[in-house]
């Protein structure tokens, strides 16, 4: 008997959830992938994403070719169609997959369903916990984290599991098509991420050199003291559970595992917000609290604003710090968890920027851009989502930047025309006389930009603003 297994964003064969349980139960399976068309053409996609997709998705290819006896079976076109194709070919009894908690994720698969003509199985893989494992006393699904994140740590966790022996049976495969191909040009000057399980394994190994400080220095913008997983753990190239338990590992080897646990209550918060996400999925497009659906802020959109839309993209607000993360965004896809809250929190309390505006450039510019986490981050920092950031709790990204990056290196390396402004104005060279300006080689309103906003304004305004909507 033969066994179809649907592969998706958990591109690995070790502890793929969905291909340890078709291994278990049958000695012939198909590893299929299906190059959803109509996906790359709805979705908010990029360069940085499509790419560490594709080089896993490659390696992936690779990696099976080159065991005897088994295939990745690539197919273009519609997946219910494609994946009842392969089953009619291989005369399969049944179609594994492992679940997905997006909107468009949950049609596709309830498609996938309804049409096949054999049993279809999903399974938990992506995530520790899932829908409705982790409640309240009451039966609801948590919407305060620091709730659920206690009974996320105390739950047991399943560790992962190896890929039984199984043969693929010759099959007809085409080309994954090219990153140009799906319609995604490199941008210019940009630094990508390489994608693919070796990678994330060696992301992983070299984080756990710094994972026992993670709680004392994740927040400073200049050093290499996160983890980076994000986009492997987004495209399943590494399992939760393989990092998890490798985390569980050291802490058995350490008395001191307070960076340790801060850092798995990263895994944590990730699980949440997927909960989330599927329990109350309007939050994709409308704000998570009841009280601002259909009393939503007046936000300004990118249309109706664009001067403060591009100074923003472009990271030239005026605001170092803000400029320094939305350039190393533009330039690798990728930005430090301190700058991604701050850096959202200007485009709502100082920009007042439509936020679904933000969540689409987002989505196209992040090379780890997860639905889940994006709008939750988004929607907290706009004060309109689950366990949200108090409107009236305002980002100072002066006070940021002196507190997380104190002598400016993380701006001197995105932002470099303020190189050689001294550490006493480099998070504020506007305050510079002329004769100081002189002498670090720039000139504010010329070579580097003038706030475009007054911050203590329109900090003001911005809780103005919500205060008389809350009443």
């Amino acid at each position: 008997m033969t066994a179809v297994t649907v592969i998706r964003r958990s591109l690995r064969e070790h502890d793929n959830t969905a291909l340890v349980k078709a291994s278990e139960e049958h000695d012939e399976v198909v590893p299929l992938y299906v190059v959803d068309d109509s996906y790359f053409e709805q979705a908010e996609l990029g360069y940085p994403r499509v790419k560490f997709w594709h080089d896993s998705l490659k390696e992936l290819e690779q990696d099976l070719s080159e065991t005897d006896g088994k295939q990745l079976v690539v197919r273009n076109g519609d997946p219910a169609e494609e994946i009842q194709r392969v089953v009619e070919e291989t005369e399969a009894d049944a179609v594994y997959h492992n679940r997905d908690y997006r909107p468009y994720s949950k049609k596709r698969d309830q498609k996938v369903e309804d049409e096949i003509e054999v049993p279809v199985k999903s399974f938990k893989d992506i995530v520790m916990f899932e829908k409705e494992e982790i409640l309240t006393n009451s039966g609801t699904p948590y919407k305060v984290y620091s709730y659920y994140k206690k009974k996320w740590f105390k739950n047991d966790k399943r560790r992962p599991q190896k890929v039984k022996d199984y043969s693929t049976p010759e099959l007809e495969s085409v080309e994954i098509p090219s990153v140009s191909e799906l319609g995604f040009e490199k941008p210019e000057d940009m630094s990508v991420w390489e994608g693919g399980r070796e990678n994330g394994l060696q992301r992983m190994k070299q984080f756990k050199q710094n994972i026992k400080d993670y709680d004392q220095a994740r927040d400073y913008a200049w050093r290499d003291s996160t983890s980076k997983l994000s986009p492997h753990l987004k495209f399943g190239t590494v399992s939760i559970r393989e990092v998890f338990w490798e985390a569980e590992r050291m802490k058995e080897d350490d008395s001191d595992s307070e960076g340790i646990e801060t850092w798995q209550e990263e895994l944590a918060w990730r699980d949440y917000y997927m909960q989330i996400l599927w329990n109350y999925p309007h939050e994709v497009d409308e704000p998570f609290m009841d009280k601002y659906r259909g009393n939503e802020p007046d936000w300004d959109s990118k249309e109706d604003a664009p001067q403060k839309w591009n100074a923003w993209v472009e990271g030239k607000t005026g605001y170092p710090f803000v400029d320094a993360g939305m350039r190393q965004l533009k330039k690798t896809g990728w930005m430090h968890n301190r700058l991604r809250m701050v850096v959202t929190n200007f485009s709502c309390k100082d920009l007042w920027l439509e936020w679904r505006n933000v969540h689409d450039y987002f989505s196209r510019m992040f090379v780890d851009a997860e639905i889940a986490s994006m709008v939750g981050g988004i929607q907290w920092s706009y004060s309109i989502g689950t366990d949200a950031q108090p409107y009236f709790r305002v980002f100072n990204p002066m006070s940021q930047s002196e507190r997380y990056d104190p002598d400016g290196k993380y701006i001197r390396k995105w932002v470099p025309e303020l190189e050689d402004v001294p550490d006493e104005h480099i998070h504020e060279p506007w305050k510079m006389s002329q004769s100081q300006q002189e002498q670090c080689g720039v000139t504010i309103g010329d070579d580097y930009p003038e706030p475009i906003v007054d911050h203590d304004e329109k900090r003001k305004e911005s809780v103005e603003r919500f205060e008389k909507l809350d009443n």
